[in-house]
């Protein structure tokens, strides 16, 4: 496996920065809240994470060609508290399983070169009935208080998957901390309300995260309606169908 570099596109120094990882999983939740959040607080790209392995295309944003996993960075207006600045990292790419461990060890040296120690990493989990509670759980007895503080449900019990659960027993040895974030979201499509729904504890955290949600209900009631359409229709929906639909 070809090894993964880390470019940079500014030398910007962060205050106290806490970073938000968002990938591809279940219904793209965490994929699909980084992007919304880096778009509504027009975060300036400041870093990437190349590798011969990774799927060949670049996203172009602004007239700019960019690699598909992407680092940004926020510089918050009022410095008088306790926040830190926010870094965030987002993909639309989905890796093979075992490059996620190489992954995982080099975003651990991106974030310890930012000076980032508190990491909070998105993740969808399958929704197969009407659970609706979010689940957390964390790598440290920091950010394990945390989840108490944040409402969240502690997950005692269970398989975190990908990336996410990757990063979260390396962290428990090598001392970062990492809080995971964990939302039902729907396994068959994209599922902007899942992503929606864990914006509202990322608000806790940082005041600039209290972004209005609403286009995020209103996209997922568009691809709902998408589908009842097609349904009406006669047409069999699949997941790779409903997949084309978003974005």
């Amino acid at each position: 496996m070809a090894e993964m570099n880390i470019i940079k596109y500014s030398d910007q120094k962060y205050y106290n920065p806490i970073a938000i990882v968002g990938f591809p999983g279940i219904g793209l939740a965490g994929s699909i809240l980084t992007s919304f959040v880096i778009r509504e607080l027009k975060m300036e790209a400041v870093a990437a994470i190349v590798s011969p392995d990774f799927p060949p295309y670049t996203l172009i944003q602004n007239g700019n060609p960019y690699p598909p996993i992407r680092v940004y960075g926020c510089k918050r207006d009022d410095a008088s508290t306790e926040c830190g600045d926010l870094i965030v990292v987002t993909s639309e790419i989905t890796l093979k399983p075992e490059h996620y461990y190489t992954l995982s060890a080099t975003l651990t040296e991106l974030f310890r070169g930012m000076g980032i120690a508190s990491v909070i990493a998105l993740e969808g989990i399958p929704q197969f009935d009407d659970e609706q509670s979010i689940f957390a759980c964390g790598s440290s007895e920091s950010s394990r208080k945390r989840i108490e503080e944040l409402g969240l449900k502690k997950l005692e019990d269970g398989l975190v998957r990908g990336l996410t659960g990757v990063m979260l027993y390396e962290a428990f040895y090598s001392g970062l901390d990492v809080l995971a974030i964990l939302c039902p979201a729907n396994p068959a499509l994209p599922d902007p309300r899942s992503a929606a729904r864990m914006l509202e504890p990322l608000s806790q955290l940082m005041p600039e995260l209290r972004i209005d949600a609403k286009p995020l209900y209103k996209e997922a009631e568009e691809i709902e309606n998408k589908i009842k359409q097609q349904q009406e229709y006669g047409y069999d929906v699949t997941p790779k169908d409903v997949q084309n639909l978003y974005g």
